[in-house]
């Protein structure tokens, strides 16, 4: 995919993501691949609701980070460098996700006939943000499910390209205010 198409859809995302509320002042973080050595990555400290496509960060799929990098942008890395068959990566904040763990509630994906064939979730364990623990933690669980769910941390959900992906999160959230209603 050429590069300029590829910022327009994480700008449009990141846009998507504030207006659905999922993201909310600076926090959250996307990226998606760009060819076999390197990626697109929100920039650390912006708000990524109204983010220009020329703001987006090139980051190598090895190597140190550029400094405006996200500071989850080792996960993103790890993630992309471990799997080849996610394109893209977003990480965000959702709300119902964020209740449901803090009450200590399972994730049903079997909610809704949608969810049940499409979302795989996980649950990792409390570490760090920004840390290499979380994202190698992050990589293994990748290759089981393709919804993380990070205590007190929010969602990490992966797919083949920035829409897909954008539709899993979206669908993530539905299921879990569907669970935390107490829908069977």
């Amino acid at each position: 995919m050429k590069e300029r198409k590829l910022r327009a859809e994480l700008v449009a995302a990141g846009a998507r993501l504030a207006r659905l509320g999922l993201v909310r002042g600076n926090e959250g973080n996307f990226s998606a691949r760009l060819d076999q050595t390197s990626f697109l990555l929100s920039p650390r400290g912006r708000f990524k609701g109204a983010l220009q496509a020329w703001e987006l960060v090139r980051a190598p799929l090895a190597g140190p980070l550029p400094p405006e990098a996200s500071s989850e942008g080792l996960l993103h890395q790890t993630i992309l460098a471990s799997h080849d068959q996610v394109g893209a990566v977003l990480h965000a904040h959702p709300p119902a996700v964020l209740r449901l763990l803090r009450l200590g509630r399972r994730l049903d994906a079997q909610v809704l006939r949608e969810t049940s064939a499409t979302l795989v979730p996980s649950v990792l364990e409390d570490l760090p943000p920004g840390s290499w623990e979380l994202a190698m933690a992050a990589a293994q669980a990748v290759g089981e499910s393709n919804a993380l769910l990070l205590p007190r941390h929010g969602a990490v959900v992966v797919g083949a390209g920035v829409g897909e992906t954008l539709a899993l999160l979206e669908a993530l959230e539905l299921a879990a205010s569907l669970c935390l209603v107490g829908l069977p």
